[in-house]
């Protein structure tokens, strides 16, 4: 039958073919959808602009579903809901076949390699849409012939020139042919932002195309067509064509064949969509890379606390993604601790906080002439058998290439001696072992008679050549830091003026610049892993929390195989842990081989928000096997500041999908001032600190019986107290 349909309510979903589809599996899709009349009128169209090509499928609303399910069990795509306003054509034309069309393989791809070669042509602003309209369905048996038209039908030829439904009477070329199903076809162009002489150009280029399609006795026509149908996708007075399912193929406009294809090219980088709707928050970090979509895209600060893994080369766009990361947690007024080993992450984030949050700033440099310290001692009596064995798993994982049984002994016995007594520091470790005076006035301090003292006794019982040897390979990794000014200067104060517990209780932001090219690659090592330690036990402490208390604080390492092994046993445990306890991790570094096969492990198990840049071969291949959708050609061609994202929203997967990173918002003040203004309310002067260390050491290297006696420690900490006891005094 020929009568026009109720113009139907259209539910329209976009296509993303993941890879170039085959005409015969294309074929098999466009079979089923001829047979499954429950669809009923479907609608087919392919936009295309300068920016590429587009396509789209639209049914009514009560068959979106089957229709998603019938597209991908034969393809390779997938099907979204559009996100971008299609534009209104200006010029709309009607094409018509009148006779068979060829349905042979290589004329298909080659029709569609004709057109994708026309659509290459386009220019900014210029769009093409060719529009297929199914309507009703014809089985193989009920493709009847109609010898004599109807008078209304020789009107209709008379007037437009179609042949109405002569194409009925087409013989099929195959007894195969004959079995397929069909379906009643329009067919239209529509041209926008384009002269009339140039849409003529356009369509002649479109139609030439097509025409390769035509058998013998095939007749092509074009015919002007008003561009509201097109536009509203009206179906037809009267279906001008009928035609076996096999004959839709090149008419669809999908990518059939083998790459390169015009305006397609290899189809590498896929620039795939989210795989369900994004939920919409304020830690936004780019938009959507796939074809007209582009969504924000962000992780919320609830799926945060999955932890997030970042990958890939230097200037590949991780440190924009950080940054702005970073800033969304400062003005959400949260918490904030980034370790940076380059020193440009630092100066970026503080050239951008928010005045109302300058007063929270905290930076801790080595290379400053007054640093911020951290006491990776400091803590409650209590808690000091946990920071001991935590210092102590970060020097094993430090000095893990020469780390042995006597290093563990001494290290152990030494840093839970340390621990118990408030004022001590890191350097008081070298003291503690050589200086038997300051030694004793320390094991006065520190009473444990069933534990630590036993090494002690043991110690002391040895001649000083037998106390040389056993600890030879602990004094040559203290000398990391007592060489070096700058760990010395930091590590060094016993009471810094800053505690790291601030992070947690007055939600600071503590920006660590460890430039390994001031400091040296060992000595930033170091002190980011004695700071993750240290950060770790104040995670662990939240424990004592109820779980609505525990808000969530942001932890942002760059390089994080430099610093990680500051998180004593094993790290997946860890990272699980940490979710409970509201530290979202957010880890980044350039290549896999950079994690050793435990650190690779535990993050990929645990974070669950990845994005991945451009990589190179090995790289890419290893996640290729892990990326559903992907190969390694679209890890390795992907263009500068675009990745590929699987991320949670809502606690649910996006599955695989392509963004490009948002740029750095604009700087509020130089850096310089933050960076400033944080030393001069936190830190204390390099030379104060060595003057106050020297004196301390000095002060046994004679020991007079009134210090031997003393339990009162000399120098800065003794005038700190009599200081404390004339402010209670007062």
């Amino acid at each position: 039958m020929n009568r026009p349909l109720t113009r139907p309510e259209w539910r329209w979903n976009e296509l993303y073919f993941q890879t170039m589809t085959s005409p015969a599996a294309a074929a098999t899709a466009l079979e089923h959808l001829a047979a499954h009349r429950a669809l009923g009128p479907v609608v087919l169209k392919l936009r295309a602009t300068a920016n590429g090509l587009r396509w789209l499928v639209a049914t009514n609303p009560g068959a979106t579903s089957a229709m998603k399910e019938l597209l991908k069990a034969h393809l390779d795509v997938r099907v979204t809901t559009p996100r971008r306003v299609r534009r209104a054509v200006t010029t709309a034309g009607a094409l018509h076949f009148g006779g068979s069309l060829s349905t042979a393989p290589e004329r298909v791809v080659a029709t569609l390699r004709g057109l994708y070669g026309a659509l290459s042509r386009l220019e900014a602003k210029e769009e093409i849409a060719l529009q297929l309209l199914i309507g009703g369905r014809l089985s193989p048996s009920g493709r009847e012939r109609e010898s004599n038209p109807s008078w209304a039908g020789l009107l209709l030829q008379a007037a437009t020139g179609r042949t109405g439904g002569s194409s009925a009477l087409r013989t099929p070329p195959s007894a195969r042919e004959a079995d397929l199903h069909g379906a009643r076809i329009e067919l239209r162009i529509g041209v926008s932002g384009v002269t009339p002489a140039r849409a003529q150009f356009l369509g002649n280029q479109v139609l030439g195309a097509l025409r390769v399609l035509e058998t013998a006795g095939t007749r092509t026509t074009l015919t002007r067509e008003n561009p509201a149908k097109l536009n509203q996708s009206r179906p037809p007075w009267r279906w001008p064509m009928r035609l076996r399912s096999s004959e839709l193929v090149a008419l669809s406009g999908w990518p059939v064949g083998e790459p390169p294809m015009p305006v397609l090219g290899s189809l590498h980088p896929r620039m795939l969509p989210p795989g369900r709707a994004l939920v919409k928050t304020e830690r936004v970090i780019g938009k959507v890379a796939a074809p007209g979509n582009d969504d924000p895209v962000g992780i919320p600060v609830r799926d945060a606390v999955m932890h997030t893994h970042l990958f890939g080369p230097t200037n590949s766009g991780k440190s924009t993604v950080l940054l702005n990361l970073i800033l969304a947690d400062i003005i959400a007024g949260r918490g904030v601790l980034v370790i940076d080993p380059k020193g440009d992450l630092a100066t970026d984030v503080l050239a951008r906080v928010p005045e109302k949050r300058h007063d929270d700033v905290v930076v801790i440099d080595p290379s400053s002439s007054c640093p911020v310290g951290m006491n990776p001692l400091a803590g409650p009596e209590h808690l000091a058998p946990v920071v001991a064995d935590t210092l102590l798993a970060t020097f094993e994982s430090v000095f893990r290439d020469n780390w042995g049984i006597r290093s563990a002994d001494v290290l152990s016995a030494s840093l839970l001696t340390l621990a118990r007594i408030p004022e001590a520091n890191l350097l008081w470790l070298s003291p503690l072992l050589t200086n038997p005076a300051f030694r004793r006035w320390m094991l006065k301090r520190s009473h444990d008679p069933l534990g630590v003292d036993s090494f002690w006794r043991q110690y002391e019982a040895k001649k000083p050549d037998a106390q040389a040897v056993e600890i030879a390979p602990v004094l040559n990794k203290l000398r990391q830091i007592i060489l070096r000014p700058g760990l010395r200067a930091v590590l060094g104060q016993t009471e810094p003026k800053f505690d790291l517990d601030e992070l947690f209780t007055r939600r600071r932001i503590i920006i660590v610049s460890l430039n390994k090219g001031v400091l040296g690659a060992d000595a930033a090592r170091l002190l980011g892993s004695l700071l993750v330690g240290q950060l770790w036990s104040r995670i662990l402490a939240r424990q004592q929390l109820p779980p609505e208390r525990r808000h969530i604080v942001g932890i942002y390492i760059d390089e994080v195989h430099d610093f990680i092994h500051g998180i004593p046993g094993d790290l997946s445990d860890a990272l699980a842990q940490a979710r409970s306890l509201g530290a979202a991790f957010t880890l980044t570094n350039q290549y896999l081989s950079q994690l050793s096969p435990d650190m690779q492990q535990a993050i990929d198990a645990n974070a669950r928000n990845k994005i991945v840049f451009g990589l190179g071969g090995v790289d890419a291949t290893t996640m290729s096997r892990k990326a559903d959708g992907l190969d390694a050609a679209d890890f390795q061609l992907l263009p500068k500041y675009h990745a590929y994202a699987d991320l949670l929203q809502g606690g649910h997967r996006t599955g695989w999908f392509a963004l490009k990173a948002g740029g750095p918002p604009p700087e509020r003040q130089p850096a310089a001032e933050l960076y400033a203004s944080s030393h001069a309310r936190y830190g204390v002067p390099a030379e104060q600190t060595e003057r106050e260390l020297i004196a301390l050491l000095h002060s046994y290297d004679t020991p007079s019986a009134s210090s031997l006696e003393s339990d009162e420690p000399v120098g800065r900490i003794r005038t700190r107290r009599a200081a404390s006891g004339d402010e209670g005094a007062s």
